[in-house]
């Protein structure tokens, strides 16, 4: 008998402790009253620091190995003459989507020949030197370049501008949870959520700019560059979501 009470006294315990345990963690846990939920954004036009251009060099001959070459040729030439204009410390050039493509015609007894290879390749310059991006494709299309192919204004974001607008959307999304809160006759009790996010449009131009033998005519080709590349303005979107509790 005496066992048999010794066992029922460890099974209530045990039981005891349980439920004191289940008890002491509950009350530890923040009772969800419910939430309001909000968010905010703003934008922001800021001038660009980062500019990128790409220039493209076509050619054609009658066979693949000479058009390369040729393409290679002008290519080398325009990366130098870039080199002695840019600066390690705020450029970056590099080379990209080089290609070569035969070019059919059709014989009066409708066969398709190759007449000619073309090769194109492209070359892209990053700057943080925004207000260089001109010279750059002067230099460019003056050693060779038949063309842009985009021209890119971005701004490379050190966080400042994020961080000075987050604590003010913040702030007006704490009045609005307040004020939503008091017209339900409840209050804000604490922040269950937040996120927040920062971003850049970039800015694509739609000019373009050729060479003289793009262009078949001197006077329109200077005339092209010598319009000044206007950078304007970029926009930078910042977003914040917050969940705020209410009791």
């Amino acid at each position: 008998m005496k066992k048999l009470l010794f066992c029922l006294a460890i099974v209530f315990c045990i039981l005891f402790v349980n439920q004191y345990s289940f008890a002491a963690t509950m009350s530890g846990i923040k009772k969800d009253a419910g939430y309001i939920s909000l968010n905010a954004s703003k934008t922001v036009e800021i001038e660009p620091n980062l500019a990128k251009v790409t220039f493209a060099i076509e050619n054609t001959a009658p066979d693949a190995q000479k058009a390369t070459s040729e393409n290679n040729e002008i290519s080398t030439k325009i990366i130098t003459a870039l080199k002695s204009v840019t600066s390690p410390d705020t450029d970056v050039i590099k080379t990209n989507n080089f290609s070569v493509v035969p070019v059919y015609s059709s014989t009066k007894d409708g066969k398709r020949v190759i007449k000619n290879y073309t090769a194109v390749n492209s070359i892209t310059v990053e700057t943080k030197n925004v207000k260089k991006i001109a010279s750059f494709i002067d230099v460019a299309i003056a050693n060779g370049a038949n063309r842009t192919q985009g021209l890119y204004y971005s701004y490379e974001s050190d966080k400042s501008v994020c961080n000075e607008i987050y604590p003010k959307l913040l702030s007006d999304l704490k009045v609005q949870a307040d004020n939503i809160a008091k017209s339900i006759g409840t209050s804000v009790d604490g922040i269950k959520y937040i996120n927040a996010s920062c971003s850049t449009e970039s800015q694509v131009s739609n000019g373009r700019f050729y060479s003289s033998k793009a262009l078949n005519s001197d006077a329109a080709s200077e005339e092209a560059l010598s319009t000044p590349v206007e950078p304007g303005k970029v926009k930078v979107r910042v977003y914040v979501n917050a969940d705020f509790y209410v009791k």
